[in-house]
């Protein structure tokens, strides 16, 4: 019938009404450093060297993640310094990097990054709120500037590209020609690359992604694909744009509060500078020929290019008193890869741990740690400036029971078996020890064989 809405088709697929749902899968920013900011990073100096000297004083070997700090009552996680010269640390919904502002000054000092399980979670506006009214309050921030360096529009399509050909690709970018590549597993597509930095297009095989994300992630997004009507026992494909400060700019968009606003702009720019078209009423010669160009927009294309809405997307929000209080903590899940790892290594070496073998190692390694914390918390009690410890822990010793006495002289011995003499705590383990003995001689709580 005249008039009548077309209805695009592949393969003899309806997908006029295909499942899709729209947002922003990634966002990146600046946030413009106040007065206070010179003393705030040497708080956080601090505060990683003093964790690198806990560490020391309980002879643990620690990597840099195992350094946890905190900004204003929340816990992020140290991952070390980044090639880009700031120092980087992990909350559990975003990532946050701090440079020295003596440093690079023509780049703002604190750079932030939301990441997925943050963003859909919490909702996107939430996330942003939260980051910067409470992670980044107080004088940390001198304005409420946040340059935009990175945003990611895209759609989740109940589709499966797997049919993708570099010769399906037609871009405006002229350079895009020379940057199309794709990964696969078997005869399976992962990911469908076009284009580079500063603005390029992924297609993807979401749920395959999934499938070596952590198990939260995991969780969270079926649960979100659920919601929204995508059927995860079916393909989801990602349709992803990528877009940086330098290709943002020369569109006018300069801040968060602009790239947000202009996401569904974004993304539609993205589908017109590059287009899947549909190849198969084309001959051989055709494709290989300028006439390439004539072919008809694929229709999932077309569909995809003009369906894009995140209104209810943007919408999802959280009530800043239900995350105000959010930290990070190492978990058990965050230590279920490498334990699995470690048995893994066992098994591939024909060694089968049993039950006893693990509770056993558990047992040992917390009364190591007890013994260790105790040892710490002993020499920070008793330092002073103008004291060795080991001379006021013969008066401390004397408050012990019989039997608290030779608790620990019995867990001291154990943990003495495996320090070395060129060990930093060597010295100090047998000052403690010698006061120790000392006073199980006094008691008479020792047998002397002489």
């Amino acid at each position: 019938m005249l008039g009548a809405r077309k209805e695009f088709t592949i393969k003899n697929i309806n997908i006029k009404n295909t499942p899709q749902i729209s947002g922003i899968d990634a966002l990146y920013y600046f946030a413009q450093s106040g007065g206070g900011y010179s003393r705030f990073y040497e708080n956080i100096i601090e505060q990683i060297e003093d964790k690198r000297a806990e560490f020391t004083a309980l002879n643990y070997a620690y990597a840099d993640n195992d350094i946890i700090i905190t900004i204003n009552n929340i816990d992020i996680k140290y991952s070390g310094m980044g090639r880009d010269g700031f120092l980087w640390f992990n909350h559990e919904f975003f990532r946050v990097g701090f440079k020295d502002s003596e440093k690079a000054q023509n780049i703002h000092n604190i750079r932030v990054q939301l990441n997925a399980i943050g963003i859909y979670t919490l909702g996107i506006e939430s996330l942003v709120e939260y980051i910067n009214t409470q992670f980044l309050k107080g004088s940390l921030l001198s304005t409420n500037y946040f340059p935009i360096t990175r945003i990611d529009v895209n759609m989740f399509i109940q589709h499966n590209f797997n049919y993708l050909k570099k010769e399906m690709i037609l871009s405006k970018k002229k350079t895009h020609s020379a940057n199309i590549s794709e990964r696969s597993s078997g005869y399976e597509l992962e990911t469908y690359y076009v284009g580079k930095k500063p603005f390029l297009l992924r297609i993807y095989n979401k749920l395959k992604e999934l499938e070596s994300s952590s198990e939260i992630k995991r969780e969270i997004m079926h649960n979100y694909f659920g919601v929204n009507g995508l059927d995860i026992q079916k393909p989801i494909f990602n349709v992803e744009f990528e877009f940086h400060r330098e290709f943002l700019k020369e569109y006018g968009i300069d801040t968060l509060e602009d790239a947000l606003s202009r996401s569904q702009t974004l993304f539609e720019l993205g589908c017109d500078l590059v287009k899947v078209l549909d190849i198969s009423t084309l001959t051989e010669a055709q494709l290989n020929s300028s006439n390439r160009k004539r072919a008809d927009i694929l229709p999932v294309w077309e569909y995809i290019s003009t369906s894009y809405d995140n209104k209810e997307f943007m919408q999802i929000t959280t009530p800043m008193e239900k995350i105000e209080k959010i930290s990070y903590r190492y978990s058990l899940e965050d230590a279920r890869k490498p334990i699995k790892r470690q048995i893994l290594r066992l098994l591939l070496h024909d060694n089968s741990p049993t039950l006893f073998y693990f509770y056993e190692l558990l047992q040992n390694t917390k009364e190591e740690f007890e013994l260790r914390d105790s040892f710490k918390k002993l020499q920070s009690e008793h330092k002073s400036e103008d004291t060795l410890k080991f001379k006021t822990l013969k008066e401390d010793l004397k408050a012990y029971s019989d039997e608290g006495l030779q608790n620990f002289e019995e867990r001291l011995s154990k943990e003495m078996s495996g320090v070395m003499p060129n060990d930093n705590q060597y010295d100090e383990l047998m000052h403690t020890y010698s006061e120790l003995y000392n006073e199980l001689i006094r008691r008479n709580l020792v047998n002397i064989p002489f």
